[in-house]
């Protein structure tokens, strides 16, 4: 393809504009994607840099056939969130590669703004947001570059640029708090593979949650309302398992029957920030009493969602660390009394013993005995691989973590005749005192066990609170030997390094609490209190054009005095009228050019009206320097009069 060539120089800035907005899109696709989108972009620089013309159409036909196909191969779509970035990332290469004017510029420019919003795809947080800006300082940049005549690039066109983006912060702010929201942010699109991101799981073996203790990445943080309840009633509630067979917990059959549950004691209302799990069930404190919508309380007293979490999402329950539960399903009690026969021999002749013990007296039996059997509470117990592993556990190694304990506790209720369980969750957190919140990690994982007494129904029972009582009341690291290993987050480092990572966690959870969950349902609760009813009543119409009122006033005064320095004075106005007239001519001002030199080169080329050309430029200069002010109205009539003829050129 042959034609003028782009001027370099804009160029380069308008290829850094377009590498930097490609950048959360290089980071969305596999590595070879990414490689197959760069080659274009360094192609054509290449090519602009030799002045050499861009690839004919059949060849960059085959390369957009390169890009797309192989994008359609791997995700079965073009659109959707993880083909539609893919997409974009090859639409904008293949423009690229064949951009040859400014109208290509103009198309590339608006590709590359689109390509920016996909960073928020992959992250919300602080930092995506300022890449974002320092991508659209370069776009806008570029945008000014093709606009000047030498082409070249200055800090005052970055200043120029940045100042723009600040006047239209304000109006982004107002349009932000006020403008109706979605019910979802429309970056919240589901991904296309729903991989499972939490190691919490509905099934239980020993040494299946002493593993979660090595991931120190957050599971959720928690916002009370007021005075949160003790870390030792910390229970966060997730899968309940029923299911036994040797070795291995599982999550029973759901029930149709929901149990009543009668909360005892104080009630404390909370929001939890829970992390994508791609699971529907929730965490909530033990038990949950009221929940938000698209969510519900199963049989097993467990929250759950109707679909799947797969973005970070705020829930907000109030929950009682006591309760009474009236009723329960016969079928349900009796399958949590079910154990595998033949198993744990020396375990049910231990429960046999408190058989004719009521249930209360049975289960402080069973506490007794962890309490006084000198057990530990360890990361790395021996591997149990037996057939009866509860034996090897109480009567031989006397090493476990929670889910050991727990499982064990559950199998002595149920050899005495107590339907119990097993539930699964966290225990405890951390208080982030720089934003006054609480942060649950995966290696706050916890296992205890249920128990059903008659009159209270299902009650909890940590065995975990006898073997090991600071767990529940200092924290993880403290109950462990300090030969086990734990991530560096959960040990009790001090000084500026953990305040630092405190202070940053709670500027991210700010952030998430006020910036990307600023949903439908946070901006009415702002609105009410500002004594707004609905998004269609006069008081907020009012609102939003006062809002929009106040910013114009506050640019107007911002902007009077440059305003002014553009407004040119009344004799000057005159004397552009004139310049009109000589352009209109074909005669224009060179760039520096005096009034004077320009009418004497004017006269030159309208040799008739030489005298009437220069008297004015004359006139111009008297009133302009000798601040003749009296001659301001002739000279305004003889710009009126004036009338340009034909040029002479030679």
């Amino acid at each position: 393809m042959t034609g003028t060539p782009l001027p370099l120089a804009p160029f380069y800035v308008l290829a850094a504009a377009v590498a930097c907005a490609l950048g959360p899109v290089l980071l969305q696709v596999p590595l070879w994607h990414s490689v197959l989108v760069l080659l274009p972009l360094v192609w054509r620089i290449w090519l602009a840099r030799k002045g050499l013309p861009v690839p004919r159409p059949v060849i960059r036909i085959g390369v957009a056939f390169l890009l797309f196909v192989p994008v359609f191969l791997q995700y079965h779509t073009l659109i959707g969130r993880e083909g539609g970035v893919a997409a974009l990332g090859s639409l904008i290469a293949v423009k690229f590669l064949e951009t040859t004017s400014q109208r290509d510029v103009r198309v590339l420019t608006l590709l590359a703004f689109f390509a920016c919003s996909t960073g928020f795809l992959l992250s919300q947080s602080p930092l995506m947001m300022a890449y974002a800006v320092v991508a659209m300082l370069l776009i806008c940049l570029q945008l000014l570059t093709w606009l000047r005549e030498d082409g070249q690039v200055s800090g005052k066109d970055l200043l120029r640029i940045g100042r723009m983006l600040a006047e239209a912060l304000p109006i982004a702010l107002l349009l932000f708090v006020l403008f109706p929201r979605l019910a979802t942010p429309l970056w919240r699109m589901p991904n296309d593979t729903q991989q499972a991101r939490t190691g919490m799981s509905d099934s239980m073996t020993p040494g299946s949650i002493s593993d979660l203790t090595q991931d120190d990445s957050v599971a959720f943080r928690v916002d009370f309302d007021s005075t949160p309840p003790p870390r030792s009633q910390m229970y966060w509630r997730g899968p309940v398992l029923e299911s036994f067979d040797g070795s291995t917990w599982r999550a029973g059959l759901p029930d149709s029957k929901l149990t009543a549950v009668v909360p005892q004691g104080p009630q404390y209302r909370y929001t939890i920030t829970l992390e994508p799990t791609q699971r529907t069930w929730l965490m909530a404190l033990d038990v949950p009493i009221q929940l938000p919508a698209d969510t519900s309380r199963s049989s097993s007293l467990q929250a759950v969602s109707r679909s799947p979490v797969s973005q970070r999402e705020r829930y907000t329950f109030t929950s009682a660390p006591r309760w009474i539960i009236q009723d329960e399903s016969d079928l349900r009690l009796k399958r949590d009394l079910t154990l595998p026969r033949d198993i744990n021999p020396q375990a049910r002749a231990l429960a046999a013993q408190w058989a004719g013990l009521p249930p209360t007296g049975r289960i402080d039996a069973a506490l007794a005995f962890l309490r006084q059997g000198g057990y530990r509470y360890t990361l790395g117990p021996p591997l149990l691989t037996g057939r009866n592993r509860v034996d090897e556990l109480l009567f031989q190694t006397r090493a476990g973590f929670c889910e050991h304990y727990a499982g064990a506790f559950a199998f002595l209720m149920r050899s005495s005749g107590i339907p119990a369980r097993v539930v699964t969750g966290y225990l405890g957190g951390e208080y982030n005192r720089a934003g006054n919140y609480w942060i649950v990690r995966q290696a706050a994982a916890h296992a205890w066990t249920e128990v059903w007494l008659e009159g209270q129904g299902w009650q909890r029972v940590d065995p975990t609170a006898v073997v090991a009582p600071d767990r529940l009341t200092r924290g993880l690291q403290e109950a462990i030997p300090t030969t086990d290993p734990l991530p560096y987050l959960l040990r009790n480092e001090a000084g500026w390094l953990n305040s630092t990572r405190l202070q940053w966690d709670a500027v991210m959870h700010g952030w998430d609490k006020w910036v990307v969950g600023y949903d439908a349902a946070r901006q009415m609760q702002i609105l009410n209190r500002m004594g707004v009813d609905n998004l269609v009543s006069p008081a907020f119409v009012g609102l939003l054009g006062g809002g929009f009122g106040i910013m114009l006033i506050i640019y107007l005064i911002a902007t009077w005095e440059r305003r002014a320095r553009r407004h040119p004075d009344v004799a000057q106005r005159h004397w552009q009228r004139f310049e009109r007239k000589l352009v209109r001519a074909g005669i224009r001002p060179a760039t520096g050019e005096g009034p004077l030199h320009y009418a004497r080169r004017a006269a030159a080329r309208l040799p008739r009206q030489q005298a009437e050309i220069i008297a004015i430029a004359s006139q111009y200069l008297t009133i302009r320097y000798g601040e003749a002010a009296d001659a301001l109205p002739g000279f305004a009539r003889a710009t009126r009069r004036f009338r340009a003829g034909s040029s002479t050129r030679g």
